[in-house]
């Protein structure tokens, strides 16, 4: 998947914001994803999320499939998000199935 400047670099700042609040992150190699799967996993302290990252909020029949994997939770998040996945990131507090759909 190639990806524009500004969508490499948000990909980029959410990984390095996951790190930074303590996840251990796995992502894709970017020539090898698909667009149904997670842009990267992250685990902390037992707790495992899947983390899609959009260029824009995403139109609800473009959702990726947040409950893709049984016990993670799944997130998809656009640069306006930020705020929502910061807090995700910094208290490791998920709600089962924990999605956000653009809202926030």
């Amino acid at each position: 998947m190639k990806l524009a400047l500004k969508d490499l670099r948000w990909h980029e700042d959410a990984a390095a914001m996951a790190r930074r609040a303590g996840w251990v992150v796995f992502a894709q190699t970017r020539e090898q994803q698909r667009p149904e799967d997670p842009t990267f996993m992250a685990s902390k302290g037992g707790t495992v999320i899947a983390v899609w990252l959009r260029s824009a909020a995403v139109r609800p029949s473009r959702m990726p499939p947040l409950n893709r994997f049984v016990g993670v939770a799944g997130y998809c998040w656009s640069p306006r998000d930020v705020a929502q996945a910061r807090m995700v990131l910094m208290t490791a507090a998920l709600p089962p199935g924990g999605v956000s759909d653009g809202s926030a």
